[in-house]
């Protein structure tokens, strides 16, 4: 009886033993587990302290170049912004001892045409309160009904979209869209003749209002009635929102198509390639240090210019730095809005996501 009683005990201790091992085991892989996420947790915040400090560093080379050319440019008698200075050129990635690569490239937003020119915010785009919505105002002898309705800076975002070939838009529905953009910057709730305001908004799908007021991101275009996801993937290259109040364009460092977009006042076709080229072709030899010039060489009608002087320059004070780093099979990209004021450079917007 005792040697049956032992053997009984002892095969009990053996699954007590076998339940503790079990345990133990599921425990440790717990553990092991657990430890293996905290440290990848930790790792990834690392290398994202890591990256970000590198990013902070290329804000910094970017103001250093910026200021740079603000010094260059005061020993010059002609001082401009242009494509062949040293901020505006492509930069190769830069080594991170072994653990990876930064890069960085600083782009003139004054380059592109700011949507927030389209309406003067402090005088409701001059709408003349004693015409009725939807009624088009007399027309001066000479004016067409689309030149009347548009001011200088709706004429240039008109021929910019003529002008962007793959977009191809008629006359008609480029000047839709750009009423329809107008009415979503513009402070008041009136729509334009083929404009659209919080009635059409409301009514979608998925209701919201227009915002009437400054954009904050060139990709709140997206909201704007028959913008399509491709149409806006063809203009968004060429747009800007800073600085909020509006900018110039600068001839020197503006692609073709804005280029093509700078003619004369009245004109709603955008220039000719001929004309486009031709201004390349100054630039890069380096004789369009002046408004003047621009005007006088190409401009080669007689043609009204003077709201073109004004919506054109040859400097710049608003640059995107678009700087980007990989450290361990790890990117991670900063978007940052500089400004620049004689020396003094200062961000103002930071972002990691679309600008």
């Amino acid at each position: 009886m005792s040697c049956r009683h032992s053997n009984k005990q002892q095969g009990a201790a053996l699954v007590i033993a076998l339940l503790v091992f079990a345990l133990a085991a599921a425990l440790m892989v717990g553990v092991q587990r657990d430890f293996n996420l905290q440290l990848q947790r930790s790792t990834n915040t690392f290398f994202a302290e890591q990256g970000w400090s590198f990013l902070l560093g290329a804000e910094t080379l970017a103001e250093l170049a910026l200021r740079f050319d603000v010094d260059e440019d005061a020993k010059s008698d002609t001082p401009v912004d242009s494509l062949q200075e040293l901020w505006a050129q492509p930069q190769a990635p830069y080594p991170l001892d072994g653990i990876g690569f930064l890069s960085g490239d600083i782009y003139d937003l004054q380059g592109r045409f700011n949507i927030n020119s389209l309406v003067d915010q402090s005088n409701n785009q001059g709408r003349d309160p004693n015409i009725p919505l939807g009624e088009a105002p007399a027309q001066p002898v000479g004016e067409t009904g689309e030149t009347r309705r548009l001011n200088a800076e709706q004429r240039v975002l008109l021929r910019l979209l003529l002008g962007i070939e793959e977009a191809e838009l008629s006359r008609s529905e480029a000047t839709r869209l750009v009423e329809r953009i107008t009415d979503f910057v513009d402070p008041d709730r009136n729509p334009r003749i083929e404009g659209a305001e919080d009635e059409r908004y409301l009514s979608s799908a998925f209701p919201y209002r227009a915002p009437n007021r400054p954009l904050a991101s060139v990709s709140e275009l997206r909201a704007v009635d028959e913008i399509t996801p491709e149409l806006y993937r063809l203009i968004a290259p060429f747009l800007t929102v800073w600085p909020a109040e509006g900018s110039k364009v600068n001839l020197l460092t503006a692609p073709p198509e804005v280029l093509a977009a700078l003619n004369e006042d009245d004109a709603l076709e955008p220039l000719s390639a001929q004309q486009v080229a031709r201004i390349i072709e100054l630039r890069n030899d380096g004789m369009l240090n002046d408004v003047d010039t621009f005007i006088e060489d190409v401009m080669l009608s007689d043609g009204a210019t003077d709201e073109l002087r004004d919506l054109v320059d040859i400097k710049s004070s608003w640059f995107l730095l678009d700087a980007r780093v990989e450290i361990a099979d790890r990117e991670r990209r900063l978007y940052s809005v500089l400004h620049r004021q004689g020396r003094a450079i200062s961000v103002v917007h930071r972002t990691e996501g679309e600008l």
